[in-house]
């Protein structure tokens, strides 16, 4: 799914389109057999793009929806039938917390590659107005699609020929993961843990900031380490725009931003947001220091802890614990 090309991504088409009422307070949703799209394609062709930008999924072996879209693809059952299944199934494991709102089921198309697409779109009031005369007329739109982020909870976006990374999702009550819910439903897991991505994410910096050094001050190429886990500490979670402003600050330049994004295309994390795995971020910097008597001292990172510095109104005193004290 990550290698959809800029070409593939103009030339999406969508040939199914329905969609189904959801989380109602009802028992049973309310299913359609026919939405017809009319002029909307590029309305909904525009929030299927933003389902590229999220987290890469496997199905897992026992995935129903998996079963059910490939039953579709085989010409088993209809693409409306499939549909209904659908809405049932994702209405039957919602709970009192879902908002009400409809279950998007889209089938696309971008040059050979069959696509398919499950949004989850919240009903959000909208207040409008008509006019009578010099009257105003307030009116309450309460089924409506806005382009508003929140409104858009779920999206799934599937290629079912894929080697790897079969769904690519954004879950709004979890972007750096995925809600239980909303993985139950699908039956998927993570492409790839926290732990694998915390490491690549480290190397596409460290790349970065190497290709870059020239126009870097010292404050950043010497701190590499440091900056990593103070962002990580303050955020605990990576997502790309995020990340990068904190670390490159006012030096942040469109050239810098492309090779961070082009470091993070090659290790698989274009649009992955996750999780720091502490284990995998980088040991804080040696530290140097330097007496007005002109002692140097360096501390290395493994040595953490093992010097202490106390200062007094006279003096700061240094205290290096050791095993053993060699003369060079």
């Amino acid at each position: 799914m990550a290698t959809l090309t800029n070409a593939e991504v103009d030339a999406l088409k969508i040939e199914n389109f329905i969609f189904h009422v959801v989380h109602h307070g009802a028992d049973d949703p309310i299913l359609f057999d026919d939405t017809p799209l009319a002029t909307f394609e590029q309305f909904f062709i525009d929030r299927i793009k933003e389902t590229l930008k999220g987290n890469k999924f496997l199905f897992k072996v026992n995935s129903q929806v998996k079963e059910k879209l490939e039953s579709w693809e085989k010409g088993e059952h209809s693409f409306v039938d499939i549909s209904k299944n659908l809405a049932r199934q994702f209405h039957r494991v919602g709970d009192k917390r879902m908002k009400t709102g409809v279950l998007i089921v889209i089938g696309l198309k971008t040059n050979n590659r069959k696509l398919y697409s499950l949004i989850k779109y919240d009903s959000e009031k909208v207040v409008t107005f008509t006019r009578q005369g010099a009257k105003a007329i307030l009116q309450a739109v309460t089924n409506n699609f806005t382009e508003s982020p929140k409104a858009l909870q779920k999206s799934a976006l599937i290629d079912l020929k894929a080697d790897e990374a079969e769904v690519v999702i954004i879950d709004r009550m979890s972007r750096s993961g995925i809600s239980d819910f909303y993985q139950n439903f699908l039956g998927v897991e993570r492409l790839r843990n926290p732990k694998e991505m915390t490491s690549d994410l480290v190397k596409a910096v460290r790349k970065t900031v190497k290709a870059h050094a020239e126009e870097l001050p010292r404050a950043i190429t010497s701190k590499v380490s440091d900056k990593i886990i103070e962002i990580a500490k303050a955020r605990k979670e990576f997502e790309a725009d995020g990340f990068f402003a904190d670390f490159f600050g006012l030096k942040a330049s469109e050239d810098i931003r492309q090779t961070f994004d082009r470091e993070l295309d090659g290790l698989k994390l274009t649009g992955e947001a996750f999780e720091y795995d502490e284990d995998e971020l980088p040991l804080s910097e040696d530290k140097k220091f330097v007496t007005s008597e002109g002692i140097r001292i360096t501390m290395p990172a493994r040595a953490k802890g093992q010097l202490d510095v106390q200062h007094t109104d006279e003096e700061t005193i240094i205290t290096i614990r050791t095993s053993r004290l060699q003369e060079l």
